[in-house]
Protein backbone atom coordinates (compact mmCIF):
# COMPACT_ATOMS: atom_id res chain seq x y z
CA UNK A 1 0.00 0.00 0.00
CA UNK A 2 1.17 3.46 -1.23
CA UNK A 3 0.43 7.14 1.35
CA UNK A 4 0.27 10.12 -1.01
CA UNK A 5 0.19 12.73 0.96
CA UNK A 6 -1.03 16.55 -0.84
CA UNK A 7 0.58 19.57 1.12
CA UNK A 8 -1.85 22.25 1.99
CA UNK A 9 -4.34 24.24 4.17
CA UNK A 10 -7.84 23.72 4.89
CA UNK A 11 -10.53 26.48 4.14
CA UNK A 12 -11.58 28.06 1.30
CA UNK A 13 -9.53 31.39 1.84
CA UNK A 14 -6.82 29.19 1.55
CA UNK A 15 -7.95 27.09 -2.03
CA UNK A 16 -6.34 28.56 -4.54
CA UNK A 17 -3.11 29.78 -3.09
CA UNK A 18 0.80 28.63 -4.44
CA UNK A 19 1.08 26.60 -1.08
CA UNK A 20 -2.04 24.03 -2.06
CA UNK A 21 -0.68 22.67 -5.25
CA UNK A 22 -0.18 19.47 -3.62
CA UNK A 23 -4.39 19.61 -3.03
CA UNK A 24 -5.05 20.60 -6.86
CA UNK A 25 -2.72 16.77 -7.84
CA UNK A 26 -5.15 15.18 -5.04
CA UNK A 27 -7.99 16.29 -6.50
CA UNK A 28 -7.41 15.25 -9.98
CA UNK A 29 -6.65 11.91 -9.17
CA UNK A 30 -9.66 11.10 -6.64
CA UNK A 31 -12.75 12.07 -5.28
CA UNK A 32 -15.14 11.38 -2.45
CA UNK A 33 -12.53 12.28 0.41
CA UNK A 34 -14.35 11.43 3.63
CA UNK A 35 -12.70 13.10 6.94
CA UNK A 36 -10.74 10.68 9.53
CA UNK A 37 -8.81 12.19 12.55
CA UNK A 38 -7.23 14.88 11.18
CA UNK A 39 -7.05 14.63 7.60
CA UNK A 40 -9.51 14.16 4.41
CA UNK A 41 -8.93 10.46 2.60
CA UNK A 42 -9.68 9.29 -0.28
CA UNK A 43 -8.96 5.35 -1.13
CA UNK A 44 -7.94 5.15 -4.69
CA UNK A 45 -6.47 2.07 -7.22
CA UNK A 46 -3.69 2.64 -10.03
CA UNK A 47 -3.41 -0.08 -12.14
CA UNK A 48 0.75 -1.35 -13.39
CA UNK A 49 1.73 -2.07 -16.69
CA UNK A 50 1.60 -5.96 -15.62
CA UNK A 51 -1.96 -5.72 -14.49
CA UNK A 52 -1.72 -5.30 -11.24
CA UNK A 53 -4.21 -3.14 -8.99
CA UNK A 54 -2.02 -1.48 -6.48
CA UNK A 55 -3.96 -0.22 -3.69
CA UNK A 56 -3.52 3.39 -1.94
CA UNK A 57 -4.71 6.51 0.04
CA UNK A 58 -4.71 10.13 -0.92
CA UNK A 59 -4.76 12.58 2.08
CA UNK A 60 -4.88 16.15 2.47
CA UNK A 61 -4.08 16.99 5.73
CA UNK A 62 -6.56 19.34 7.37
CA UNK A 63 -3.76 20.24 10.38
CA UNK A 64 -2.87 23.16 8.53
CA UNK A 65 0.33 23.27 6.56
CA UNK A 66 2.83 23.48 9.15
CA UNK A 67 1.52 20.74 10.65
CA UNK A 68 1.80 18.26 8.45
CA UNK A 69 3.18 15.33 10.50
CA UNK A 70 0.27 15.01 12.79
CA UNK A 71 -1.89 13.53 9.98
CA UNK A 72 0.28 11.32 8.20
CA UNK A 73 2.24 9.74 10.92
CA UNK A 74 -0.54 8.28 12.63
CA UNK A 75 -1.87 6.87 9.29
CA UNK A 76 1.60 5.57 8.22
CA UNK A 77 2.10 3.99 11.37
CA UNK A 78 -2.13 2.32 11.47
CA UNK A 79 -1.40 0.76 7.70
CA UNK A 80 2.01 -0.28 8.35
CA UNK A 81 3.41 2.15 5.27
CA UNK A 82 7.39 2.44 4.79
CA UNK A 83 8.97 6.24 4.38
CA UNK A 84 9.86 4.17 0.83
CA UNK A 85 5.79 4.09 -0.08
CA UNK A 86 4.85 7.52 1.00
CA UNK A 87 4.78 10.32 -1.55
CA UNK A 88 4.17 14.07 -0.95
CA UNK A 89 3.47 16.25 -2.99
CA UNK A 90 4.25 20.03 -2.02
CA UNK A 91 5.28 23.51 -3.81
CA UNK A 92 9.37 24.58 -4.46
CA UNK A 93 10.16 27.88 -4.57
CA UNK A 94 13.66 26.80 -5.31
CA UNK A 95 11.70 25.20 -9.16
CA UNK A 96 10.26 27.97 -11.29
CA UNK A 97 6.84 27.83 -12.47
CA UNK A 98 6.59 24.83 -15.21
CA UNK A 99 8.65 22.78 -13.20
CA UNK A 100 8.36 19.28 -10.96
CA UNK A 101 11.09 17.71 -10.00
CA UNK A 102 10.94 13.78 -7.71
CA UNK A 103 13.41 13.65 -4.61
CA UNK A 104 13.98 11.21 -1.97
CA UNK A 105 15.14 12.53 1.64
CA UNK A 106 17.53 15.33 2.01
CA UNK A 107 16.99 18.84 2.71
CA UNK A 108 13.25 20.40 3.26
CA UNK A 109 14.67 23.95 2.51
CA UNK A 110 12.91 25.62 5.37
CA UNK A 111 9.55 23.77 4.64
CA UNK A 112 7.94 23.78 7.93
CA UNK A 113 5.32 20.97 6.53
CA UNK A 114 7.87 18.48 5.77
CA UNK A 115 10.11 19.18 8.53
CA UNK A 116 6.84 18.16 10.73
CA UNK A 117 6.47 14.89 8.47
CA UNK A 118 10.26 14.39 9.00
CA UNK A 119 9.94 14.99 13.12
CA UNK A 120 6.25 12.91 13.25
CA UNK A 121 7.93 10.17 10.92
CA UNK A 122 11.28 10.11 12.26
CA UNK A 123 13.02 10.08 9.26
CA UNK A 124 13.64 12.21 6.09
CA UNK A 125 13.83 9.27 4.13
CA UNK A 126 10.16 9.56 2.89
CA UNK A 127 9.97 10.44 -0.92
CA UNK A 128 8.75 13.95 -2.04
CA UNK A 129 7.38 15.27 -5.81
CA UNK A 130 8.52 19.08 -5.83
CA UNK A 131 6.40 21.55 -7.91
CA UNK A 132 7.66 24.87 -9.10
CA UNK A 133 5.90 28.40 -7.98
CA UNK A 134 9.29 30.18 -8.30
CA UNK A 135 10.70 32.86 -5.52
CA UNK A 136 9.50 35.82 -4.41
CA UNK A 137 10.68 39.49 -5.53
CA UNK A 138 12.12 39.76 -2.10
CA UNK A 139 13.46 36.53 0.14
CA UNK A 140 11.37 38.21 2.92
CA UNK A 141 8.59 37.63 1.39
CA UNK A 142 8.56 33.86 1.35
CA UNK A 143 5.62 33.67 4.00
CA UNK A 144 3.25 36.20 1.78
CA UNK A 145 4.54 34.59 -1.71
CA UNK A 146 3.12 31.01 -0.51
CA UNK A 147 -0.22 32.01 0.27
CA UNK A 148 -0.87 34.60 -2.99
CA UNK A 149 -2.14 33.09 -6.03
CA UNK A 150 -0.71 32.34 -9.66
CA UNK A 151 -0.92 35.62 -12.07
CA UNK A 152 -2.81 34.98 -14.62
CA UNK A 153 -0.20 34.20 -17.75
CA UNK A 154 1.46 31.46 -15.34
CA UNK A 155 -1.99 30.17 -14.79
CA UNK A 156 -2.30 27.71 -18.31
CA UNK A 157 1.16 26.84 -17.33
CA UNK A 158 0.35 25.50 -13.74
CA UNK A 159 -2.61 23.80 -15.06
CA UNK A 160 -0.15 21.44 -17.32
CA UNK A 161 1.94 20.98 -14.66
CA UNK A 162 -0.74 20.01 -12.32
CA UNK A 163 -2.44 17.26 -14.89
CA UNK A 164 1.04 15.79 -15.40
CA UNK A 165 1.97 15.93 -11.39
CA UNK A 166 -1.40 13.76 -11.28
CA UNK A 167 -0.09 11.51 -13.98
CA UNK A 168 3.60 11.37 -12.55
CA UNK A 169 2.01 10.32 -8.99
CA UNK A 170 0.16 7.24 -10.50
CA UNK A 171 3.57 6.07 -12.32
CA UNK A 172 5.16 6.26 -8.69
CA UNK A 173 2.61 3.96 -7.35
CA UNK A 174 2.85 1.85 -10.11
CA UNK A 175 7.17 1.87 -11.31
CA UNK A 176 8.99 3.35 -9.18
CA UNK A 177 11.00 7.02 -8.40
CA UNK A 178 13.47 5.45 -10.65
CA UNK A 179 11.39 5.81 -13.65
CA UNK A 180 9.55 8.68 -12.03
CA UNK A 181 12.88 10.88 -11.89
CA UNK A 182 13.63 9.68 -15.17
CA UNK A 183 10.78 10.43 -17.00
CA UNK A 184 9.59 13.88 -15.42
CA UNK A 185 12.37 15.41 -13.41
CA UNK A 186 13.65 17.35 -16.64
CA UNK A 187 10.47 18.51 -18.23
CA UNK A 188 10.22 22.33 -18.26
CA UNK A 189 6.16 23.56 -19.48
CA UNK A 190 7.12 26.61 -20.29
CA UNK A 191 9.76 29.55 -19.65
CA UNK A 192 8.38 32.04 -17.11
CA UNK A 193 7.02 35.28 -19.27
CA UNK A 194 8.77 38.35 -19.53
CA UNK A 195 6.78 40.58 -16.76
CA UNK A 196 8.24 43.61 -14.49
CA UNK A 197 5.36 44.18 -12.52
CA UNK A 198 4.65 42.55 -8.99
CA UNK A 199 2.70 39.15 -9.00
CA UNK A 200 -1.16 39.77 -8.50
CA UNK A 201 -2.24 38.14 -5.71
CA UNK A 202 -6.01 36.27 -4.91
Amino acid sequence: MFLIVGQGNPGLQYAHTKHNVGFWVLDRLGSNFQHKDNALIAEVKFRAASGEWISGLLIKPTTYYNATGEAVAPLARFYKIQPSHILVVHDEMDLPPGRLRFKVGGSSAGNYGLESIAAHLGTREFHRLRIGIGKPPRPQDGAAWVLTGFHPDFVPVIDKVIQTAAEAVQTWATEGIDVCQKKYNGLNFAEPPKRTEPEQTG
